[in-house]
């Protein structure tokens, strides 16, 4: 591929279409600051490839293999992205607004700092990602599986994790106001000082000792008897339910 490389290494976006009508290989090929907006490249290899800064705003990713590819900074929004092999991807600051990402492998990728509002996480298989200070406000995660992720300071307002796997996961100080949890597994979850105020927990897998350590419950919904409610909103501490 040497030969058909422009300056610096990087290739245009000619070249790609070129290789990859020839069936050509890019894995570990450098494609930042590309655009290759509005392509379709589904399932195409694109293993350890370096999209740094690419634009590839409303491409057709679906089944593409991107594992260990490097997307900092990538602009994703409304891409298709489902069923793409995102294992151990560096997507610091992507922008993945409402991106396609269904059923996505997305094990041991870092999304710190990325914005994935409105995003479509259904069943994506995202444990053990970093997704520390992202924000998914209004994102489907319905059905993911957020094992042992670390989501210290997420913003997940308003997202639906109906259903949702965070056994072990880490959401100290994640924000949650408003986001549904309903039948989730937060099983072992840390959850201090996250913000739970309206947030739908019925049916939620999590106990009074996790509960009593978030920062809010105002207005959390919870099924059982309004007697149990009153008792664990009274064991928690007095500043942390402000009126």
């Amino acid at each position: 591929m040497a030969n058909r490389e422009g300056a610096g290494g990087r290739l245009s976006r000619p070249e790609v279409l070129d290789l990859l009508g020839e069936g050509r290989d890019l894995s570990g090929a450098n494609l930042t600051g590309i655009s290759l907006v509005g392509l379709d490249l589904s399932g195409a290899p694109l293993r350890g490839v370096d999209l740094t800064d690419a634009d590839l705003s409303q491409v057709n990713l679906s089944g593409a293999v991107l594992r260990e590819a490097t997307l900092s900074r990538a602009c994703l929004s409304q891409a298709n992205l489902a069923d793409a092999d995102l294992r151990q991807c560096r997507m610091e600051r992507a922008v993945l607004q409402e991106a396609d990402l269904r059923r996505a492998k997305m094990l041991w990728i870092d999304m710190r700092l990325a914005d994935a509002r409105l995003a479509n996480l259904t069943e994506a298989d995202m444990r053990g990602a970093r997704l520390s200070n992202a924000d998914f406000r209004r994102a489907v995660l319905s059905g993911a599986d957020l094992g042992e992720a670390l989501l210290w300071d997420t913003h997940l307002e308003k997202a639906i994790l109906q259903e949702a796997r965070l056994v072990g996961a880490d959401m100290s100080r994640a924000h949650c106001a408003g986001a549904i949890l309903w039948h989730a597994d937060l099983t072992r979850a840390n959850v201090i000082d996250a913000d739970f105020s309206d947030v739908d927990l019925r049916q939620t897998i999590i106990t009074r000792d996790q509960l009593v350590k978030v920062g809010s419950l105002r207005g959390a919904q919870y099924e059982g008897e309004q007697s149990l409610r009153l008792r664990l909103l009274r064991s928690l501490s007095p500043g942390k339910h402000k009126p």
